[in-house]
């Protein structure tokens, strides 16, 4: 019976009010919950409160709970026995990071974080939240989730202190709907035989709560279909009375082991909005499970009153063990492991826990082939808390958490002024990263710990370049250090007031150390995207104080100096090989779309003035006379000599970065390098015996070009030289760019997605090689130069990788077999509107071109412009508008808009302005 009363109050614990503690811990409701006397319910409770398990609060009444389960998600307690509720709460803590329900489980900032998210997201939502469907395999917490919701809704006053928790097992009614409907929705009297009287079903019993329905799977479609008016509109009808609806305000949860695909209706499904999925066990990650692990086998310790020690050994085998039962069956197997140990040791004080102790199953199941990781064994006792065992495994995390409270503690004791709190803050900060440095093995963590150095180093040197300054040695490894171990270090604060002293604390120490406290900002948000760290004002706090004792002395200024260029890799090509030839940094560049404005460059290099140092002068380098212009733009905000030089070439950078390295005036160092240029030139043809290409090409840009370039390419029989290039559409209008193309190879023809029109130059288009039709013709470019056996050999393996869905799966990144069947659709929808007839041609060329289509909106990067949109709205409106209604089903399903442009395109596919109109410039 004290068994029993112990586990009863170790779950309510886990829900306790302390600000509204409920009857159901003290001694009465405890005898009448066993139906046992008051006066035995005292004695047992007294007796758990004498062991430590238990803490008594002697109130009026007195009530009773879970010390151990009210210590690991509220405060730490000094003592088994207050006086009142409020002498206990004035032992909590300044800093509390878990005053979230949520935080109680185990994985809550890592596996299970977007669950929560989402969780939230749905109770949240205005009326009364959103419906929630919970899938995932058996035994990972589903039922446990949901009740942890119920108290969460009423911790946080999203329902009533009174509101019901109602479940049904819809296993129950799998081949019974007429049960189901009656159960959940009640009946009137009269409505079927033995419906004697009125009676509330489910729904209308947990008005103003929470319903769960579990296993909902077991649901025919009738049964799910009973389920709609609710979802639509938040009524019931009670069997037998139609014409009385009864509104009702209800939080819906769902749970399945089932996936949602396969039993459930799609009318169903989609009448759920928020779908989560509950992880597996051997989804988690280790430390997740090592967590699990510790905290079944501390609570068999507190069942069981004694000491127990597990072996590292058998923490490994339990660990790296697949479980298909997940949480539920791990947990099973450490109750039968201590209760096998406990058998072979009754009369001892102390459990030893060894790998004999385990569940046969455990053993024979074991992995030997691979080396489990060293794992420390445990010894747990009544005073052993579960932080305990965590701190032991990452001693760094913790440390640095404790000095971010030691940090806020002093500077609160010290009435928030920094004046009078910096030098212990200082001291603790380096305290700090002595411990970090020199107690963070890098053995254990060496290519991890190699990686984040590297890249330190590499931000700290592009730092003293911007901004002329210079770091010591050791911050690198500080900086680095530190990063490594804040990864993994879980801090959040959610006390408003704690929140505020922050802010408080930061703003401080940008004042007092702006140059330190501007730097390190600069350096973690250059860390943030490679190191996957979310910045805290703590780190710029910390990191701030550490790294002010550098005195910032500037070096001797140099102006910096970039290069401006139009193209795909123009300006950085330019910069690499000045940079190199030159042995120092001294060029950034800007590639720049030939569509940008000066405008958009001016704002460019302002966003890079705001980054670096330019107090000694910029010098920019341009390549069209057209951005001599951009000055017009920046000269009232950047307030430092600028000077412009146009036509940029690579031995021009080479000429202005000698005369930086000389530290002339900038005046000096433009004369100096324009001196130096001397332009001279001379043609020079290959011989006449060129080498055989074909050009590949797209409409507006070489991203699908070079992807059917290499699809060409692989279809080459093995030792012959023809060349496959891939070309810019635009760049085959040039007519200088192509004599010089032709100069250098004979040309057998172009493929591509639109005919660039080159005289006697042979076309294919894209969609008449994956028709078939275009097969023969290029067999018949190539017959001349290939043998009759290679000549075969290239036919079969284009007819292989010619196919539509080869092509596919080459220009996009999106599952093939969906687009196809979205474009389907899309087909069917526009034939269905239009009354059009698509040849198989244009029908391929539309697989292409809207594949291709969905993955721009996908990626957020449309095509925005479409000459001639406003006459073309204007002659051709309906037929755009019924091209734009063919493409819901697909904005629906990827949540995207087709934009005016894509759909002007798909309309010259469609209706053939040009040969072949697949706009795809961005793959």
């Amino acid at each position: 019976m004290q068994n029993d009363i112990l586990e009863y109050l170790e779950n309510e614990t886990a829900f306790i009010n302390l600000d509204d503690i409920s009857s159901i811990f003290t001694a009465k409701d405890i005898a009448k919950k066993f139906s046992i006397k008051r006066n035995t319910a005292s004695h047992y409770l007294n007796e758990l409160n004498k062991s430590g398990v238990l803490v008594k609060i002697e109130s009026r009444p007195v009530y009773y709970f879970d010390r151990k389960v009210f210590e690991s998600q509220n405060f730490a307690l000094d003592k088994n026995i207050y006086k009142s509720i409020e002498s206990l709460k004035n032992e909590k803590p300044m800093i509390l990071n878990k005053n979230n329900l949520f935080s109680m489980l185990i994985g809550h900032d890592k596996s299970l974080k977007p669950v929560i998210e989402q969780i939230e997201s749905a109770l949240y939502y205005p009326d009364n939240g959103l419906p929630v469907i919970l899938t995932g395999e058996s035994g990972t917490g589903k039922t446990y989730m949901v009740h942890l919701i119920y108290q969460y809704c009423l911790n946080n006053g999203l329902i009533d202190d009174d509101a019901p928790f109602i479940s049904v097992n819809c296993a129950q009614y799998a081949n019974n709907p007429e049960l189901l409907t009656s159960n959940l929705f009640g009946y009137v009297k009269g409505a079927f035989t033995g419906a004697t009287e009125d009676k509330k079903g489910a729904f209308e019993s947990a008005d103003r709560g929470i319903l769960f329905l579990d296993e909902v799977h077991r649901l025919n479609s009738e049964g799910q279909e009973k389920l709609f008016t609710f979802l639509d509109q938040g009524i019931i009808y009670r069997v037998g009375d139609t014409n009385s609806p009864i509104k009702l305000k209800i939080r819906l949860f769902f749970a399945t082991t089932e996936s949602l695909s396969g039993d459930f209706l799609t009318t169903f499904v989609r009448r759920i909005p928020i779908q989560i999925s509950l992880p597996s066990l051997s989804d988690r990650s280790r430390d997740e499970r090592l967590e699990l692990i510790y905290s079944f086998f501390l609570n068999e310790q507190r069942k069981i009153k004694k000491e127990i020690t597990v072996t590292g050994q058998t923490l490994n085998l339990l660990l790296n063990q697949s479980y298909g039962g997940n949480i539920g069956e791990l947990k099973s197997n450490i109750k039968v492991t201590t209760a096998r140990a406990i058998s072979k040791q009754i009369k001892s004080e102390i459990i030893d826990i060894s790998i004999y102790s385990l569940p046969k199953r455990v053993l024979m199941d074991a992995d030997n082939t691979g080396e489990l990781s060293k794992q420390d064994s445990i010894h747990l006792t009544s005073d052993t808390e579960l932080e305990d065992l965590l701190v032991e495994q990452r001693p760094q995390q913790e440390r640095i958490i404790k000095s971010y409270e030691r940090i806020i503690q002093i500077f609160q004791r010290n009435n928030q002024s920094l004046e009078h709190a910096i030098n212990e803050i200082k001291e603790e900060v380096e305290t700090l990263f002595e411990f970090l440095i020199f107690e963070t093995n890098f053995k254990e963590n060496h290519e991890p710990l190699t990686y984040l150095t590297k890249y330190t180093r590499n931000i700290l040197n592009q730092m003293e370049s911007s901004y002329q300054i210079h770091f010591n040695g050791n911050s690198v490894n500080a900086i680095s250090y530190y990063i490594f171990q804040r990864i993994n270090c879980n801090w959040t604060i959610e006390d408003d007031g704690i929140k505020e002293i922050i802010i408080n604390l930061e703003e401080q120490i940008k004042n007092t150390y702006p140059n330190s406290f501007n730097y390190v900002k600069r350096i973690l948000q250059l860390c943030k995207p490679k190191m996957d760290i979310d910045i805290q004002p703590m780190d710029i706090i910390v990191l701030t104080l550490h790294l002010s004792k550098n005195e910032w002395n500037k070096k001797a200024g140099i102006p910096k100096a970039i290069i401006v260029a139009h193209g795909y890799a123009t300006a950085s090509s330019i910069a690499d090989v000045v940079n190199t030839f030159l042995k120092k940094d001294l060029f950034e560049s800007f590639d720049m779309p030939i569509s940008i404005s000066p405008r958009e460059i001016a704002d460019e290099i302002l966003d890079y003035s705001k980054k670096n140092d330019i107090s000694n002068g910029l010098i920019i380098l341009v390549d069209m006379g057209s951005l001599k212009d951009i000055y017009q733009y920046f000269p009232s905000q950047i307030k430092a000599p600028i000077v412009i030089m146009n036509n940029v070439t690579t031995p021009l950078a080479i000429a202005v970065g000698e005369q930086i390295q000389k530290k002339l005036s900038l005046k000096k160092q433009v004369e100096q390098s324009l001196k130096q240029i001397k332009m001279d030139y001379k043609i020079i043809y290959p011989d006449v015996h060129r080498d055989k290409m074909i050009i590949t090409t797209c409409l507006t840009g070489i991203g699908t070009a070079t992807k059917i370039s290499s699809l060409i390419e692989k279809s080459l029989p093995s030792s012959i030289s023809l060349k496959v290039l891939p070309y810019d559409f635009a760049a085959l209008k040039d007519k200088g760019q192509v004599k010089t193309l032709f100069s250098m190879y004979d040309c057998l023809g172009i493929i591509g997605t639109d005919n660039p029109m080159i005289e006697k130059l042979p076309y294919i288009s894209l969609e008449n090689l994956i028709s078939g039709e275009g097969i023969n013709t290029l067999c018949s470019w190539v017959s001349n130069y290939f043998t009759p056996k290679k000549l075969m050999e290239f036919n079969d393996n284009i007819i292989r990788n010619f196919s539509l869905e080869k092509v596919m799966n080459v220009v996009t990144i999106l599952d093939t077999d969906k687009v196809v069947k979205e474009v389907d659709v899309f087909l069917k929808k526009i034939q269905e509107i239009g009354d059009y007839h698509l040849t198989n041609a244009k029908k391929l060329a539309i697989y292409i071109h809207v594949s291709c289509l969905i993955e721009r909106l996908v990626r957020n990067s449309p095509i925005k412009y479409y000459g001639g949109y406003s006459e073309l709205e204007k002659c051709q409106k309906d037929k755009l508008n019924k091209i734009k209604l063919a493409f819901s089903v697909i904005e629906n399903d990827y949540s995207v808009k087709v934009p005016k442009p894509e759909i002007a395109y798909v309309y010259d596919l469609i209706f053939g302005k040009t040969d072949s109109s697949t706009k795809d410039e961005d793959f």
